[in-house]
Parts: C-alpha cells; sequence; structure tokens
C-alpha cells in the first residue's frame, strides 16, 4: 500500500510548539524524541489497520480459492494449463497473444479472431470447466483482439 507523505515531521512540531514537553501534553503522548512523536502522530489509525487487514483476508480468500481449483485441476492429470493460466485475472495484463496461442494472423482479418476466440471459449467457458474469470478475460481479449484488426483495415469476413 503506498504511503502518503507524513502528516507531522518533527521540523513542523518544533515550529509548531515552543517546547517538546508542550507537543507531548498537547497530544497525550508519551515520546523520548521530536522525531519519535512525528512516528507516533503518523502511525496509522485502529481503522485504517482493521481496513488493511480486510483487504488482505479478501485477497487471502481469492487466493485459497483459486489455489483448491489449480490443485484439482492438477490431480486430473492434464498438465499444466498455460493459457488457463494467462487468462487469471492477476496475469491477464502481462499476457501477449503468443502465450494464448494466437497467431498473428488472428489480428488481420475478423474471421481469423472470432475462429481463434471460439477455439478458445470451447475450452474456458464455465460450462466445460473453465472459470467465469478466464472467460471474462477471453472476451477482452476477443475484444482487443478485433480493435487490432480494425485498426489493421483487416476484412470483416
Amino acid at each position: 500500500m503506498a504511503s502518503a507523505s507524513p502528516k507531522h515531521t518533527a521540523a513542523s512540531l518544533k515550529e509548531q510548539f515552543k517546547t517538546f514537553t508542550d507537543a507531548k501534553q498537547h497530544f497525550g503522548l508519551k515520546a523520548r524524541s521530536w522525531q519519535a512523536l512525528a512516528n507516533k502522530l503518523n502511525a496509522p489509525s485502529v481503522d485504517d489497520l482493521k481496513a488493511q487487514v480486510t483487504t488482505l483476508e479478501a485477497q487471502v480468500t481469492k487466493l485459497e480459492a483459486e489455489n483448491k481449483q489449480l490443485r484439482a485441476h492438477a490431480a486430473t492429470g492434464t498438465g499444466f494449463d498455460e493459457v488457463g493460466f494467462w487468462l487469471l485475472d492477476r496475469n491477464f495484463e502481462r499476457a501477449k497473444f503468443e502465450d494464448f496461442g494466437i497467431p498473428e494472423a488472428a489480428t488481420e482479418m475478423e474471421s481469423q479472431a472470432q475462429a481463434e476466440y471460439k477455439r478458445l471459449a470451447q475450452k474456458y467457458h464455465p460450462d466445460n470447466g473453465g472459470l467465469d474469470e478466464q472467460m471474462q478475460n477471453l472476451n477482452r481479449l476477443r475484444n482487443q483482439m478485433l480493435a487490432i484488426v480494425k485498426l489493421n483495415g483487416g476484412v470483416g469476413i
């Protein structure tokens, strides 16, 4: 999580208060130095920490579910499914067409792009054992291919 610039610095506290004791009394905190006081004042609140924990717990739950699905798939003995791997949300943004087994020609004509989409959809559709996430990303991939076809002036055959 990105941290914002500190709200309090030792220098700003020194400017705001005449003495270190005044600053400690104002905030009701114990500290041994101006910097220690600034650090305590800039520490995240309990609510911020609870929100971070909630976010992390949700991520853990999602990863555990994905891990369970991957283990179940691995148990079938079909081996590692590289295309299925690239269709997962956390990997999709880094993927290239080649990672999905899509030839460059599929971005030249609409009919070829649609044929590649259909080939992959038959395998990764939720009704055939794929994940909803994979199908959503496959639809995004089709839209990307069709956009490239359009940019290249591909023929809609």
